[in-house]
């Protein structure tokens, strides 16, 4: 018999499956369950079997792959803390169903088509998972190829493309309110100038929190800047400089709030002593900045988890609404923040 099947038949032995078992949990065509897949796969891997993929797309129909696509708002997928922890959901999904995840540069504005839009019309991937910004035009060139497409951390309003994201109104509701809470009246607001709903997301729920708190909005303590440190740096040093500056800052990322604490504290402000700060993400440095940043958790990991699965059932041809999912967030309160003195 030939030598590719005598191997899978090695497979399915040390699996303890059958060869057609070890074959559907390989190639994901049926429903096997992620113990008996995540078992041939770890077979599959002592035993160093890999399938010829050309040849396995042309019998399966089939690539066993998916682009990752980094939106036109990241300059790459593994700079950027917040989505490095949401690959990382992502690649958990995708290792348990035997996929393969193949990252592509991060989008510009172009007038030719994008890397995964070739790469769906050529059939060399099953679906396309795009975290961040991204012109709608890609997305409707890359459905009309039959590949399925998922969004991560945006959508498309209007459009049938499903989507998993964050509660960004819910999450800056949360640390504005949280601001408002402590005693704070002056609250300055640090948005994303970008195009897609994460900006105008966040600034609602910033507005609506200064409102439910009784709070009149003050636009000279709002500045929107690039999703940028720096940037964030140079805008917090406006609204500082302010006859009557805020004695509260909530920025719309963590990487904006470090921005925020670096300004605050070239002018000689203590936090939260003098500046209360909050931040939305949680990525790892938000524990051991000092003081610990007080900011609002997304559920990154879970996000990527979520948006890995909706591409797999999609991918398979399992009934997928095509709505936005969106995940709830969690204030967690550490040193930035403090009562107004």
């Amino acid at each position: 018999m030939p030598k590719s099947v005598n191997r899978l038949r090695d497979v399915a032995r040390l699996a303890g499956v059958s060869v057609p078992t070890a074959s559907q949990a390989l190639n994901g065509r049926a429903r096997i369950s992620d113990q008996t897949r995540m078992r041939v796969a770890e077979a599959a891997r002592r035993l160093r079997y890999a399938p010829h993929a050309a040849a396995r797309r042309l019998i399966l129909g089939r690539s066993n792959s998916a682009a990752i696509v980094p939106g036109s708002n990241m300059t790459g997928i593994f700079s950027d803390l917040f989505y490095r922890a949401v690959l990382a959901g992502v690649g958990g999904v995708f290792e348990a169903a035997g996929y393969r995840m193949l990252i592509t540069p991060p989008l510009r504005s172009a007038l030719q088509p994008p890397q995964f839009v070739e790469m769906a019309s050529a059939r060399e991937i099953d679906g396309v998972l795009i975290a961040g910004d991204v012109d709608g035009r890609w997305v409707k060139d890359t459905m009309d190829t039959g590949t399925p497409v998922v969004l991560l951390d945006n959508y498309l309003p209007g459009k049938p493309v499903p989507a998993v994201v964050n509660d960004n109104t819910g999450g800056a509701y949360g640390g504005t309110r949280h601001l408002a809470a402590l005693g704070h009246t002056r609250i300055g607001f640090v948005g994303a100038a970008v195009d897609y709903p994460f900006g105008g997301e966040t600034h609602d729920g910033y507005r609506r929190a200064l409102a439910d708190a009784g709070l009149p909005v003050d636009p000279a303590l709002e500045i929107n800047v690039p999703i940028d440190a720096e940037a964030a740096r140079e805008g917090a040093g406006v609204l500082l400089a302010l006859a009557d500056p805020p004695s509260a800052i909530f920025a719309v990322t963590d990487m904006l709030a470090l921005g925020v604490t670096t300004a605050a504290r070239e002018r000689g402000l203590a936090i939260p002593a003098e500046l209360s700060v909050v931040g939305m993400d949680d990525i790892d440095l938000a524990v051991v900045t000092n003081p610990p940043l007080t900011t609002v958790r997304i559920a990154k990991e879970e996000m990527g988890r979520r948006a890995a699965r909706m591409l797999l059932d999609l991918i398979r041809g399992d009934d997928v609404d095509p709505r936005v999912v969106i995940l709830p967030t969690e204030l967690v309160v550490r040193g930035t923040t403090g009562g107004r003195r």
